[in-house]
């Protein structure tokens, strides 16, 4: 017995480990009486057309409308510079987009609303909703001489060598050849007879023609079996030393049948021989004229 007693009392607790004995013990004695009891069951339901629920749905699609609007925000900008994510928020489609893209990449620039609209063809109240947001340089707000105005073309025979110098490219030399070529051709009709000009290229021909009318001559051609030196060197691009040759050519031969045949002369570049085509032709025994 004595042993028994001496065990057991090494399992005797303390009064502080009986004290936290007993919480712990009435701590799950409570928490196994509030699981035990029933269940409070929900009563009633909430309806989604009630009045409260209506006016607080109101509150906040009204907070989301401000917060979206706050997002979006789209400040005064210059229509020639649209990227893509602007298109977005401008509700661009994308084939107005592409139709601004094409114009601005062949470096033409939009001056106005109305430009805006002709280009990318947005509908009237797409510019309503927008075209005030538009801002453009003040320098075309002060000079009025930018707007697009009509100007009449005048024709190479009226032209001045100032007229000529205008052109990008064209300088006092070349302008002054202009000038002794038409003078001495009585006008210059056609691009091929502008293409004769010593010093002239395919890119200063189209610029002149996009601001010059050709001369209206009176050409009608002629048989070249027919004709001597003096008449050929009235051809624009032919001196008399190469309409002695060309005659020499044709009588070699006995006339010629196709004027296709003149190119076998060297004399005879390709672009003289364009403006020649304007003014002979060949055939051997023609019919005269009664």
């Amino acid at each position: 017995m004595g042993i028994f007693f001496s065990q057991f009392s090494r399992w005797r607790l303390t009064k502080v480990e009986r004290r936290g004995f007993f919480m712990l013990f009435t701590f799950l004695i409570i928490a196994v009486i509030l699981e035990s009891r029933p269940k409070a069951k929900i009563s009633g339901s909430v309806s989604l057309s009630s009045a409260e629920v209506k006016t607080w749905l109101l509150a906040r699609d009204s907070v989301l409308r401000e917060q979206t609007q706050r997002r979006v925000q789209i400040f005064p900008f210059n229509p020639n510079f649209i990227s893509p994510a602007k298109a977005d928020r401008l509700e661009l489609s994308a084939a107005e987009f592409k139709r601004l893209n094409e114009y601005r990449k062949k470096g033409n620039w939009i001056n106005s609303s109305k430009d805006f609209q002709r280009i990318t063809g947005v509908s009237n109240s797409w510019m309503a909703q927008y075209s005030d947001l538009f801002k453009f340089p003040e320098f075309l707000k002060s000079r009025p001489e930018w707007k697009i105005q009509s100007v009449e073309k005048i024709s190479f025979g009226q032209a001045t060598p100032q007229d000529l110098t205008k052109i990008k490219g064209i300088g006092p030399v070349i302008a002054e050849r202009i000038i002794r070529a038409r003078d001495k051709w009585g006008g210059i009709g056609s691009a091929q007879e502008l293409m004769m000009i010593y010093g002239m290229t395919p890119s200063l021909k189209e610029a002149l023609l996009r601001n010059f009318l050709l001369d209206k001559k009176s050409v009608s051609p002629r048989n070249i079996n027919t004709l001597f030196p003096s008449d050929l060197s009235e051809i624009p691009g032919i001196n008399f030393d190469l309409a002695k040759d060309i005659w020499a050519f044709v009588r070699l031969r006995q006339g010629l049948n196709d004027l296709e045949e003149l190119q076998l002369l060297d004399e005879i570049p390709p672009r003289l021989f364009e403006v020649i085509k304007l003014y002979l032709y060949a055939m051997k025994n023609e019919p005269k004229e009664p």
